[in-house]
């Protein structure tokens, strides 16, 4: 008998441990047979697996035998082209292969399901041949569900081959739930959980909370980066969904006053560009502080008024109010701002510009008064009416 005769043999006698046991004596010519048989084997495995028999050779002539399901015999064929091809490219090539990818599609997102008798198939080559399929598989990942994340995953902690910087790894790594403190891999990808996209979109539904949770996980970093890499995360941009978990992060944190006075700068950065909730973050924080620079003000209220949210332009709204009203001089620096929520769809806040720039107008100047006149076109007529008058000639306050 063959080397490839005994290895189809225990291929459609669904053993692993042995089919394994087997592979890993093979000579190398023994090898290079079987693995130029397996590729032609592969259609008369599908075709036996949709009529339901195998024909299997014994020594009394050939035994027709009932198939188990076709998932046993993919996996068992993905055994011996891990064991017998020669070249880490042609094995990372052969485990994700598509035609037998496709047979798993019923399959839950863990993928292929154990991927420890893999490992220890391939245990049996060089370290740094390992070292390098893994690497190999962990750069073809696509996605949270690509089914070879389990194999890639546990080829990357038992090589402790450092993962390559890939997105999708991090993704795929995030999606398996909170992971051991033990877990080889956090020490690199931990830091890249808030550089890799995906990341939040995987995790928007995680409900984790200290101590067991994502933030114990993220016990290697201080509070500092943690706070930065959030911070980042919102810089870069994403949907409500990308940023949900980043944000529940930054606020179980809770940030002190002092915190978040080393960051103002970035939260008034956020106003005008990042989703809702996040915007709201982020002027909660920076209305926590208190006292600010004219400019940052001014900066901030334009980010805010502009925006479609009537909760946030009404929050703007009041940020005005209260400014003018402590810092008379800052009115005409600040009515550009105001005017911009002139130009609101919704009415109520339109009118409560209105009256803002009604109760203010002896505190703007000429060029106060001017911005304010060259945008009452953007009111309804009627709050158009109402402001005319009132800014026909404005006065300043002495």
């Amino acid at each position: 008998m063959t080397a490839w005769h005994e290895i189809r043999r225990l291929i459609h006698a669904g053993d692993a441990d042995d089919l394994i046991d087997r592979l890993v004596t093979l000579s190398p010519a023994d090898r290079g047979s079987v693995a130029a048989e397996l590729r032609g084997h592969l259609p008369v495995l599908r075709a036996r697996a949709e009529s339901g028999r195998a024909s299997l050779w014994n020594e009394d002539g050939w035994e027709e035998l009932p198939l188990e399901p076709w998932e046993q015999w993919a996996e068992l064929t993905r055994l011996a082209g891990a064991g017998t091809l020669g070249t880490a490219a042609a094995v990372a090539a052969w485990v994700t292969r598509r035609d037998l990818l496709t047979e798993h599609r019923h399959l839950p997102a863990a993928g292929f399901g154990d991927p420890a008798p893999m490992v220890r198939l391939l245990g049996h080559r060089p370290a740094a041949w390992q070292a390098d399929l893994a690497v190999r598989l962990a750069g073809r990942l696509r996605g949270p569900r690509d089914p070879g994340a389990p194999l890639a995953l546990a080829l990357l902690r038992h090589t402790a081959v450092a993962p390559p910087p890939h997105d999708p790894l991090v993704v795929a790594w995030v999606s398996g739930g909170v992971a051991a403190s033990s877990d080889p891999l956090m020490p690199a990808l931990v830091p890249r959980l808030f550089e890799a996209e995906g990341v939040g979109r995987a995790l928007r539904h995680e409900r984790a909370a200290p101590p067991t949770g994502w933030l114990k996980l993220l016990g290697g970093l201080d509070r500092e980066e943690i706070l930065d890499g959030c911070v980042r995360r919102f810089l870069r941009g994403g949907t409500a969904q990308d940023l949900r978990f980043f944000a529940r992060l930054h606020e179980l944190l809770a940030p002190t006053a002092a915190e978040v006075g080393r960051r103002r700068r970035d939260y008034v950065r956020l106003l005008p560009v990042v989703p809702g909730p996040v915007a709201d973050l982020a002027l909660h924080h920076l209305r926590s502080l208190g006292a600010h620079d004219p400019a940052e003000v001014t900066e901030a209220l334009e980010g805010l008024l502009f925006r479609a949210e009537t909760k946030l332009v009404r929050a703007g709204l009041t940020w005005f109010d209260e400014t003018v009203r402590e810092s008379p001089a800052l009115a005409d620096d600040l009515a550009p701002a105001l005017v911009l929520a002139f130009g609101h769809e919704s009415y109520p806040v339109q009118g409560r510009a209105a009256q803002l720039a009604l109760k203010h107008r002896g505190r703007f100047g000429a060029a106060g008064a001017e911005r304010i006149r060259a945008a009452l076109k953007t009111l309804p007529p009627a709050l158009e009416a109402r402001l005319g008058p009132a800014f026909a000639g404005v006065a300043p306050i002495g």
